[in-house]
């Protein structure tokens, strides 16, 4: 009997570019709000399989960063961006994030560059993240296919869009760029029964792209992460100081290691990786095997690394005089 893979577990990032209940239907997932800073980090605990980016927070709160992105990748987790947040991610860190449709195509080009053409004013959760602005891209695809479908001429087009582009996004509606232009209500209704709205095309391609997808799963590595980052990670799982001196001590002689052009063994890595575990995503972990890894190798001979430094023996006395205080 031919067995078949189960479906890759997918956690998706998704607001006002489709609405949930369509977007459930073209792939099982656990959908999440818009990414904000710190989303990603916490998604890696579940350890999906893959992670589908298409919508983020801009300005009301920080967004998604790439640090987090990195650290997915370096847990073995396939990451598609599509869209809006996830078009200009997938943009910024070529062979991290998979570009899905023509949005993530152009920005991944150059042919776009400004992260206000997918941006828009949206509801709540409450409401759906129910689109209040219409984004740039949406108008550009649209002028487009007015002017293919010859509804507007080229310099109509042109004009749509160039006011498309000069208007705050939060303030940017059909309306607004209609009253603007003049147009008069018949042109107006035929220019939006020619409407695309590409960011919605987009967020399709991107989940039909996941169901597709049959990952396999990469060994994790060690993903490296600046101390400000590894710190507020930590803060934001819940990890607190109590306890720290043991794994401090591990932490340093491994860096100690590392500029002494140390590198540890797989298998060791492999052995101390099994040992460890905790609410913590897979980069984390190997990165903590590799520093045990290496702790032991510099334990195994401490005289090697330093300069008539100590023996082993010296440090056995130490433990014992320590033991008698």
């Amino acid at each position: 009997m031919r067995r078949t893979r189960a479906k890759p577990r997918a956690i998706v990032f998704l607001g006002p570019s489709l609405p949930r209940e369509e977007a459930g239907r073209l792939l099982h997932a656990d959908f999440r709000p818009p990414a904000r800073q710190g989303d990603v980090f916490h998604a890696l605990t579940a350890r999906p399989d893959v992670i589908v980016l298409i919508d983020g927070v801009f300005e009301s709160a920080p967004s998604v960063w790439h640090h987090e992105l990195l650290a997915a990748q370096a847990s073995g987790i396939a990451l598609l961006g599509a869209s809006s947040m996830g078009a200009l991610r997938a943009a910024e860190l070529p062979g991290v994030i998979t570009p899905i449709g023509e949005i993530a195509r152009r920005f991944v080009s150059g042919e776009w560059n400004d992260d206000a053409a997918v941006a828009l004013l949206h509801a709540d959760a409450s409401q759906g993240f129910r689109p209040l602005t219409v984004p740039w891209v949406n108008v550009w695809a649209t002028a487009q296919a007015a002017r293919r479908a010859g509804v507007l001429s080229a310099a109509k087009a042109r004009a749509l869009t160039t006011l498309a582009e000069a208007q705050f996004y939060q303030a940017r509606t059909w309306r607004s760029l209609f009253d603007a232009l003049g147009w008069t209500e018949e042109l107006r209704e035929r220019v939006l029964g020619a409407s695309v709205d590409l960011k919605a095309q987009d967020a399709r391609a991107v989940l039909r792209a996941a169901a597709r997808l049959r990952p396999r799963r990469r060994a994790p590595a060690a993903a490296r992460l600046s101390s400000f980052v590894r710190r507020t990670r930590l803060s934001a799982q819940g990890v607190t100081e109590e306890g720290a001196a043991e794994g401090v001590s591990t932490l340093l002689l491994a860096d100690f290691a590392r500029q002494a052009g140390i590198v540890p063994r797989p298998r060791r890595v492999a052995h101390f990786r099994e040992q460890l575990s905790g609410p913590f995503a897979a980069d984390q972990l190997e990165a903590w095997a590799e520093a045990l890894a290496l702790e032991e190798l510099v334990l195994a001979s401490p005289q090697l690394f330093v300069s008539d430094g100590p023996s082993r023996l010296e440090g056995a006395g130490l433990a014992g005089a320590r033991r008698r205080s």
